[in-house]
């Protein structure tokens, strides 16, 4: 991996975080704070993991004020109540990001049954637009940050299933790409509010929600594929996350960007 000097992007913001636990939500959380953020609200469903996740913050930075949260986005009221302390403890919400997901086993769409589709829809899609309500109105109601033009940045974790076709994964890729039309149509209505949402659509990253559906973590067949020739890692979409938040991308709104390594550019099935 590219080591990458420390920025201060984010210094004096708020940085929520869903799906914190581990893979990419991890890696975001670590990277908001590596580029300056000193306030993080993390959530995600495994309580033990968001420690980890803390633990791995403060032991490099310190100064940094991480509050956890066990987190259940499906659920609407635990979503507004997370948001909710965010204000209380910190006054204000400027960078979120929805990386919370879940993932499904491939199989052809007449074996599936309501509860997996409902399954994956209530979190991929149900629960991250409860997470951008819930953002939104908070966010409508606050001024920038010095030196920012926009009141605040959203940016939803997608997927290449969302865009490109992947053998049985029918909900998988219904639930990634509802979350893309969300993000475009809600970055057209909040743009006169100076309020950015933009997403960004994983290839084949090794994570702990992906790799064990793999079987060989290295899975040389889509590594193969990319223009890289290597999967994608937890901190190259946390890279991607941070600049989208970041005052250098003030100007992008409405954007689904591909963090592949060249994956989407043919088929990877």
């Amino acid at each position: 991996m590219t080591n990458y000097t420390p920025a201060t992007y984010f210094e004096g913001g708020t940085a929520v975080v869903t799906g914190a636990a581990s893979g990419i939500g991890r890696a975001t959380a670590c990277a908001f704070a590596r580029d300056g953020c000193e306030k993080l609200l993390l959530g995600d469903l495994n309580l033990a993991g968001l420690e980890e996740t803390k633990a791995l913050i403060l032991k490099d930075h310190p100064k940094a004020r991480v509050e956890i949260t066990r987190l259940d986005i499906t659920k609407e009221d635990e979503v507004d109540a997370f948001y909710a302390r965010c204000v209380t403890l910190f006054g204000r919400i400027d960078f979120a990001a929805n990386v919370a997901g879940r993932a499904q086993p491939a199989q052809p769409i007449y074996s599936l049954t309501g509860r997996d589709f409902n399954l994956v829809y209530n979190v991929n899609q149900r629960g991250t637009f409860f997470c951008q309500r819930a953002q939104l109105r908070i966010m409508l109601k606050q001024e920038p940050l010095p030196g920012y033009e926009s009141r605040g940045s959203i940016v939803n974790v997608t997927s290449l299933c969302g865009t490109v076709p992947l053998l049985g994964l029918a909900a998988y890729s219904a639930s990634k790409n509802a979350v893309i039309g969300m993000t475009k149509v809600d970055a057209l209505d909040y743009g006169p509010d100076k309020i950015r949402i933009n997403s960004v659509a994983p290839g084949n990253t090794l994570t702990p929600m992906v790799a064990p559906a793999m079987g060989d973590t290295h899975h040389p067949r889509f590594a193969a594929k990319t223009a890289w020739r290597r999967n994608g890692q937890p901190e190259d979409i946390a890279n991607a996350i941070c600049w989208l938040s970041s005052p250098q991308a003030t100007f992008i709104t409405g954007l689904n960007l591909p963090v592949d390594g060249g994956l989407n550019l043919h088929n990877p099935n």
